[in-house]
């Protein structure tokens, strides 16, 4: 995952509900909890544990609904998905769990217009057999950036979706960026808040190709304080210790059982994100004799 849908995880995690009204076109929808990825992680889909999955309810519905953000479009994002929304469904329900009635999946463009929004599978020996996946699928490069600042100026839209502007139609032009500067400052009187807003704002301008328009549209824009760089900092280097956990663990059991891992038990081990299970196995090597122990916890 690239600093770019980073950006966009923690722009939507600001206000979900937010997000997900303008981005559903339901304003009655209440954000309910985010499910925990990393409980349904694939595997070698590691990617996968960091996607959001929201419980939304309208009404009587309560549904989960899994968000993709893709810098660039990925020729296998509707089969991630498939797979990823069968786990959703199928996973046992815990004491505390809430009873979703549907789950589904959508994916948000950041750049581009991918067409692909139906899997369609058919059997050609059994023709009553069929297996759809249709999905939403949205492209910032198709919204209209006057229009989103004039409906958080409306008091319509969160002002946190400002951050998604330079990636939209006329999101590089000084007339739209002087308008977002004052809504921002209207909107958001934190200071914080501001500089997060800022610094998502001036990301999303680099992928947008439009960073000069934005660097003089913010000049002396305080974005010192926004955490946003610190976090995704934060997760690249935790993503970094636990493929550097994998890779201790597989490179120490070949050598304490003398012989490697077999595929699968190297997707067992690819599907574990928690780095402190990573580091308990890594200390269990010492008391195990074959991988088949280490990874069953017997």
């Amino acid at each position: 995952m690239n600093d770019y849908d980073k950006a966009g995880r923690y722009l939507v995690k600001l206000d979900p509900s937010g997000f997900f009204r303008w981005f559903l076109g339901n304003p009655s929808l209440t954000f309910q909890t985010w499910i925990d990825a990393r409980r349904l992680a694939l595997p070698n889909q590691k990617d996968l544990t960091h996607d959001l999955i929201a419980v939304l309810r309208s009404g009587k519905a309560l549904e989960a609904m899994c968000l993709e953000l893709e810098a660039e479009a990925r020729a296998d994002a509707l089969p991630r998905l498939l797979m990823y929304l069968a786990r959703l469904w199928t996973e046992p329900a815990q004491q505390q769990s809430l009873a979703v009635s549907c789950v589904s999946g959508v994916i948000l463009d950041l750049t581009g217009r991918s067409p692909a929004r139906e899997l369609i599978l058919r059997s050609a020996l059994v023709h009553e057999c069929r297996l759809e996946l249709t999905i939403l699928r949205r492209h910032l490069a198709n919204e209209n950036a006057a229009n989103l600042v004039a409906g958080v100026a409306a008091g319509e839209i969160s002002p946190w979706l400002l951050g998604w502007v330079p990636l939209m139609q006329g999101g590089g032009e000084s007339d739209i960026i002087a308008e977002w500067r004052a809504e921002a400052e209207r909107r958001l009187t934190d200071e914080r808040d501001r500089a997060v807003l800022g610094a998502t704002a001036a990301t999303f301008a680099s992928l947008a190709n439009c960073r000069p328009a934005w660097d003089h549209g913010l000049k002396g824009w305080n974005m010192k304080t926004a955490p946003l760089f610190d976090e995704v900092r934060k997760e690249s280097r935790e993503e970094g210790r636990m493929e550097e956990a994998r890779t201790l663990v597989l490179r120490q059991g070949r050598q304490k059982f003398r012989k490697a891992a077999t595929k699968k038990q190297q997707k067992a081990l690819e599907a574990i994100t928690d780095l402190g299970q990573l580091e308990t196995l890594a200390e269990r090597l010492l008391l195990v004799d074959s991988w088949t122990e280490l990874l069953n916890g017997d």
